[in-house]
């Protein structure tokens, strides 16, 4: 069979030259699917135009909720054309019944473990199923090799190697999906099959997609003392706890880690106290960013507003942190209520989600009303923290403890933070997203995008949604 993978993304949203994190998910499929098949790979996000009329045997789409939207109006234009269709991911995990509208099937969780080849199976067989579900997390300890061959590497001056080593959260936050699809137990790969990989790896800068890569301190150290020889660069993400192993943070410097993703998610005292993923207090996670900074690790600081435990507080707070630490990097985030966490839940019943418009839920868009203050208040001030933080002149004070670290740093430095201001640029006049008068708030995403019937008349409600349609 002819297959085409698909990850969507809306026109407005695709960054073919921006610096961004290579992703695995399609060329995993790809390694997946027996030999016999013939496997393309179209990723939206890089500029990829669909072709509609390639004679696909099976279409399968990885959506987000984000992207979901996206994906259900391509999935329209195969299955007008009688093409299987099959949805993937995190969104289809967390909403199958709202997926299958518009497919012929939907994959829910990981589809290693035999899952993929069932369908495929199946399909030859017109035997197809709806909902295709492990019994189990799948062992990861034996997985096949993703196809490299497919992966798009480039990520804005650099050639960046996405590689993955582990999967499942622990932290188990209440605002986020990755506990929910990948539970909250750490599997590993095998050292051996990760190793070999990297050494795969034609490009010298990799990004570890792991969501806490140094949980697991003793899988963490033989992993870097592994890591050390190839003489690779890689960023990753972790907790700030990191800096209570000394032996482990410098042995990540040694094995060639320049930057960390670290999730504080929150620097008020309740937010410390409700996640747990910071230190103790805003002086502790200072020393922390100083700390790694001093072994050679730039850290890219993450932080959450709206959350339900923050009061208006949350602003000032965030910004001494930034502003006494000099973190490399900020990452702004809302709070998104996504399918399938408890917030989404908690905030559903409460009415206290602003629109039901998928495309809406970025993570930088205001759809909710917190719990402590005005929606209004929450875009005004996060918007006026990022213009300080993401100003020419914060980025140049920033970057004077963290240049001596050295040119490759000092390029990712300031590439990272002139493509996180060019992005504030571009959002900073959007207002708090709402439904449209007359619009209910019900979650029916039919009322943005038709699902195809055969013998009905087609049509998409959105007409933005046709405009994107090569």
């Amino acid at each position: 069979m002819k297959i085409l993978l698909i990850a969507p993304c809306t026109a407005s949203e695709q960054r073919p030259n921006a610096m961004g994190i290579p992703q695995l998910t399609l060329s995993l499929i790809a390694g997946m699917t027996p030999p016999e098949h013939e496997v393309e790979i179209c990723e939206e996000v890089y500029g990829d135009t669909i072709n509609f009329n390639g004679g696909y045997d099976v279409v399968g789409i990885t959506i987000m909720t984000q992207t979901c939207m996206r994906g259900y109006a391509i999935a329209n234009e195969f299955r007008k054309r009688n093409i299987t269709v099959v949805f993937g991911g995190i969104h289809a995990t967390c909403l199958p019944q709202e997926a299958i509208k518009f497919g012929n099937a939907v994959v829910i969780g990981e589809a290693e473990g035999g899952l993929w080849a069932k369908v495929l199976n199946d399909i030859k067989k017109n035997k197809l199923q709806q909902f295709y579900k492990l019994d189990v997390l799948p062992d990861l300890q034996n997985e096949s090799f993703q196809r490299r061959d497919l992966i798009k590497c480039k990520s804005g001056l650099f050639s960046v190697a996405p590689i993955e080593t582990t999967r499942g959260c622990p932290y188990n936050c209440d605002f986020c999906t990755v506990s929910r699809f990948f539970g909250t137990k750490q599997r590993h790969k095998s050292m051996k099959n990760i190793i070999a990989e990297a050494e795969s790896c034609s490009q010298k800068y990799l990004f570890f997609l792991d969501d806490n890569i140094a949980f697991d301190k003793k899988f963490a150290k033989e992993l870097f003392l592994n890591l050390a020889p190839l003489n690779k660069t890689w960023v990753g993400q972790a907790s700030i706890n990191i800096v209570k192993d000394e032996e482990l943070m410098k042995l990540a410097h040694k094995s060639g880690c320049a930057a960390l993703l670290v999730g504080f998610e929150s620097m008020t005292k309740s937010g410390m106290n409700h996640y747990h993923k910071s230190l103790k207090t805003i002086d502790e996670n200072v020393s922390a960013v100083k700390r790694l900074r001093h072994n050679g690790i730039l850290t890219m600081a993450s932080l959450v507003f709206g959350l339900d435990n923050d009061t208006e507080d949350v602003f000032d707070t965030a910004y001494e942190f930034l502003h006494r630490s000099k973190a490399a990097f900020f990452q702004s985030c809302i709070a998104t209520p996504y399918p399938g966490t408890p917030i989404f839940e908690q905030m559903r019943n409460e009415n206290r989600i602003l629109t039901d418009d998928w495309r809406k839920f970025d993570a930088t868009k205001v759809v909710i009303t917190p719990k402590n203050y005005s929606s209004e208040k929450l875009l005004t001030c996060s918007n006026d923290m990022q213009k300080q933080v993401y100003s020419n002149a914060s980025i140049f004070s920033r970057a004077i403890p963290n240049m001596r670290l050295g040119l490759i740093p000092l390029l990712f430095y300031m590439s990272l933070n002139k493509g996180y201001q060019s992005r504030f640029r571009e959002k900073k006049l959007l207002g708090v997203q709402h439904n449209k008068a007359n619009m209910p708030v019900d979650f029916n995403v039919t009322k943005y995008v038709k699902p195809y019937r055969k013998n009905e008349a087609y049509s998409q409600i959105r007409q933005e949604e046709l405009a994107e349609m090569p």
